[in-house]
């Protein structure tokens, strides 16, 4: 090989290398399984909640879950879809949403610790959350997702019928600058883990 096409080939390996490194894909979110039974049988028509942040991420975010699940061949609606715009999240809502859409799971997501005990002594929290036997009326508040820091997300599955939780993980995202980045990455990383796990039926 001349020493010109020497020269053009090595610059040419050169900027692959630094254009490979650009296109390194983001580091996923981090995964801790809290709940998980490898018998646990899958579900067919699930409801995706998700409560974190304002109701334009917290749409975005159950919507893209919603995307993730149907690319899997799973059924799943968002509940702003089924509630309606900005909906409350309760009790009530969750009940009606369940009877007229017969779901038969949720898949619940919020950040981590937006519940708080102090506004109500005895009811459960962190683990322990009961999403069917307590009404949590803080996560109707907005809560500003904040950019470029470790943020934890919880996301647990309740068995429709049984009113129960069978399933729940914590995720971690560290570094994302963008909120879209963070929306992105959550809902691939809890489709993942709930089609790993055995969760969806497709």
């Amino acid at each position: 090989m001349r020493r010109r096409d020497l020269g053009a080939f090595s610059f040419l390996l050169a900027a692959l290398a630094i254009l490979s490194g650009c296109a390194a894909a983001p580091s996923s979110a981090t995964v801790i399984r809290t709940l998980y039974n490898p018998a646990q049988e899958g579900f067919n028509n699930v409801l995706v909640i998700s409560v974190a942040g304002d109701y334009a991420t917290r749409a975005s975010l159950e919507r893209e879950v919603v995307m993730e699940l149907s690319r899997m061949g799973a059924s799943a609606s968002a509940y702003y879809t089924v509630v309606g715009r900005n909906p409350q999240f309760t009790r009530a809502y969750i009940h009606d949403a369940i009877r007229s859409r017969g779901f038969d799971a949720l898949v619940f997501t919020r950040q981590k610790g937006q519940e708080q005990q102090a506004l109500a002594p005895l009811r459960p929290v962190g683990t322990a959350f009961d999403l069917f036997g307590y009404d949590y009326s803080e996560l109707n508040r907005d809560v500003r997702l904040q950019e470029s820091q470790a943020i934890t997300f919880v996301t647990e599955v309740y068995d429709a019928r049984m009113q129960l939780k069978v399933w729940s993980i914590e995720t971690l995202s560290t570094e994302i600058t963008t909120l879209d980045a963070l929306v992105t990455e959550q809902a691939l990383t809890v489709a993942e883990q709930l089609r790993a796990d055995g969760l969806i039926n497709r």
